[in-house]
């Protein structure tokens, strides 16, 4: 297989069509099913399906594509790295960052950090938890933010934190007229509920509901925090979520409230192993800890300290 291959699949896989392939990579319709032709040749199995004048990936074709975007990902960050050499950017910080955050507090934490290092050019990648640790591990990024725990053979731990959630609610429900709300106020509640793509967080928030035989009303699950907020907002229930993405829902006009069963988010600052942590990451960690003070208590911690019940 060849380059032009290779574009050619990533190209199709993007668009969804050979035209559009042919588009984006400014060539014939018929060069580009040459192409994929060849490469289907030169891997031995079918790369697209035709259904309904429409073309449809394989299986081989996905787990291929999952290989195609790392080597294009590398590209990207050298054509960045290209970018801010001709802009005398003199310092980059790419950070792998877990949805929770990046979704929340980042933003905020980014441009305050940007401010104040104007000669610094910042990428913000927001993925699972475990993609980030991939992307550390393989040197690709600098610094990750991770929900703990993960995988620790190639990454090693700047600081890591335990926090606890909080539950959030619409302005005009009747928790918002209490600080602290019971386990057993949620039987029966309509209750937006975090799904099983988001393990260990489901698996907290149930132990503490039904090991007090508590059912909820789960009206709607998610995996993420930040669209589980976007659902307590349009009136579907109230939610457990992590502190930060609780804080930006109280700016927005929702509702934050303690509550009284102790369910823990862990998170940590990541780097790869066997190397230095840059100066630069520090900052940015030192940033982060500045400005989001008072939002949520803090409990530093080490990785292997991590109560996974």
């Amino acid at each position: 297989m060849n380059a032009k291959q290779i574009s050619a699949f990533r190209a199709v896989m993007i668009s969804g069509s050979m035209v559009g392939a042919a588009k984006m990579l400014y060539i014939s319709q018929p060069a580009v099913t040459r192409l994929i032709k060849d490469l289907e040749e030169n891997c031995g199995f079918a790369l697209f399906e035709r259904r309904s004048s429409r073309l449809f990936p394989t299986p081989e074709a996905e787990s291929l594509y999952q290989e195609v975007k790392r080597h294009f990902m590398g590209l990207d960050q050298l054509s960045r790295s290209i970018d801010q050499i001709k802009t005398q950017r003199t310092d980059r910080l790419r950070i792998a960052a877990m949805p929770a955050l990046s979704y929340s507090i980042l933003p905020r934490v980014v441009s305050g950090f940007l401010r104040q290092h104007e000669n610094v050019s910042l990428t913000l990648n927001p993925c699972s938890s475990i993609e980030a640790t991939e992307l550390i591990g393989s040197q690709q990024f600098d610094l990750g933010i991770v929900h703990l725990p993960v995988d620790t053979r190639e990454i090693s731990f700047y600081r890591c934190y335990r926090t606890t959630c909080k539950l959030i609610c619409p302005q005009d429900h009747p928790f918002s007229r209490q600080t602290t709300i019971e386990t057993a106020q949620l039987n029966g509640e309509p209750f937006v509920a975090i799904g099983d793509q988001n393990p260990l967080t489901r698996y907290r928030i149930d132990s503490a509901l039904h090991g007090s035989n508590i059912k909820p009303n789960q009206t709607v699950e998610t995996p993420m925090f930040s669209t589980a907020q976007a659902l307590v907002s349009e009136g579907l229930g109230v939610s457990i979520v992590d502190p930060y993405t609780a804080h930006m829902f109280t700016e927005q006009g929702g509702i934050s409230r303690d509550f009284s069963a102790d369910i823990p988010f862990y998170f940590g600052f990541i780097y790869p192993v066997n190397k230095q942590i840059s100066s630069l990451a520090e900052e940015f960690i030192n940033s982060f800890e500045s400005q989001t003070q008072g939002m949520t208590v803090l409990q530093q911690i080490r990785p292997e300290d991590i109560d996974l019940k």
